[in-house]
């Protein structure tokens, strides 16, 4: 049974929650809202409402930068992440907790805090002692799951990244100390390469959205392919070459992007110029 949206009005109530802070891979599990492939297609056929939903964006934008922007160093919660990563966990792994500040807020707290940046520094040079400790030595179980991992299309990067496993540098160690386990990896390798071509990821929805939302806010399509967890850049043209909606979107969240590319520019040139103004009438 397909439901019939009151387009204008909820228009109007997409880009009011869009300029709150909401994303539109998120607004479909709303009660009452478009799924973001609805939104993007009205858009698509509304310039008037794609203008409107492009404002809403980069207020949305805005409002994530300026929550970065100001006195927002945290004393509890910097010492929080400071114990976090004195127990081993790479800074990488604590800043995808919800409960810590991201890398461009954890950015400004190091410049404003430089005992904060000491700190931090020294914690981490504590877990990679613990780390090294804890695969001091190479372990014959842990290489064979890195290696049936692999060899089943999962990323390497995605197996370093795995906080139950060796990190890179330790794994680079066991490869040049077992020539057997480097043979094997790269083997492993080339079998996750023929399992992935054969058994392609599929367009899902939530997978649609996400890219179209990264497209959208400024990405190209390289930059998507180059996370791990989305699919390579030849997956993506191949679903572009066989499905034409998807290549329509791409194509629409691409203008999108070079819209708030082109904005972002704007706003950089207007505060440089703002300071070079400022400058003057100090000097004078």
């Amino acid at each position: 049974m397909s439901f019939t949206y009151p387009r204008k009005e909820m228009m109007v109530r997409v880009c009011e929650a869009v300029e709150k802070g909401a994303r539109l891979h998120r607004l479909g599990a709303r009660p009452g809202f478009p799924c973001a492939q609805t939104i993007r297609r009205w858009a698509k056929a509304d310039e008037p409402f794609a203008n409107r939903l492009m404002y809403a964006l980069q207020w949305r934008r805005g409002m994530e930068v300026s929550a970065t922007a100001g006195p927002v160093f945290d004393a509890e919660r910097a010492e929080a992440l400071l114990m976090a990563v004195r127990r081993g966990a790479a800074i990488r792994e604590v800043l995808r907790r919800p409960e810590f500040p991201n890398r461009r807020r954890l950015k400004r707290w190091k410049s404003e805090r430089p005992d904060f940046a000491e700190a931090l520094q020294a914690a981490s040079a504590v877990a990679r002692k613990i780390r090294l400790r804890k695969w001091a030595f190479y372990d014959e179980t842990i290489a064979d799951e890195i290696i049936a991992r692999v060899a089943f299309g999962e990323f390497v990067a995605d197996v370093e990244a795995d906080p139950t496993l060796p990190s890179r540098p330790i794994l680079a160690r066991w490869r040049r100390m077992r020539p057997d386990f480097d043979k094997a990896l790269r083997a492993a390798k080339l079998s996750g390469r023929h399992h992935r071509l054969h058994n392609p990821r599929r367009l899902t929805g939530v997978l649609f959205d996400d890219i179209l939302d990264r497209l959208a806010s400024g990405a190209c399509l390289r930059d998507v392919a180059r996370d791990p967890k989305m699919p390579c850049y030849s997956t993506l043209m191949y679903w572009q070459a066989r499905n034409p909606e998807f290549a329509k979107m791409v194509a629409w969240g691409r203008a999108m992007g070079r819209e708030t590319r082109a904005a972002d520019e704007v706003e950089r040139v207007d505060a440089l110029a703002a300071k070079a103004y400022q400058a003057l009438n100090a000097k004078a």
